[in-house]
């Protein structure tokens, strides 16, 4: 079973999974560096602006951006394979 689970590599903390996740046996795994984390500061409950302001200050690179209708396939084939 291939499952891909969102992880940071920190070299002074190890490995810090985004998610809950249980291993009760070795597994085989693959790890890509993506990009270098910058810290996000924690924002407060409620102040839209401060959210704003993050996600701007740390938005996604653009060689990830989906167009218009590139969103639309795949919504399209996600919504057909359903069926």
């Amino acid at each position: 079973m291939m499952q891909t689970i969102e992880a940071i590599y920190d070299p002074k903390r190890g490995l810090s999974f985004s998610e809950a996740v249980e291993i009760t046996e070795p597994v085989k795994v693959f790890i890509t560096i993506i990009e270098p984390c910058s810290p996000v500061k924690a924002v407060e409950k409620g102040v839209a602006h401060q959210l704003l302001a993050t996600l701007k200050a740390h938005s996604l690179p653009k060689s990830l951006r989906l167009s218009d209708a590139d969103i639309e396939t795949q919504i399209r084939e996600m919504s057909d394979s359903w069926d």
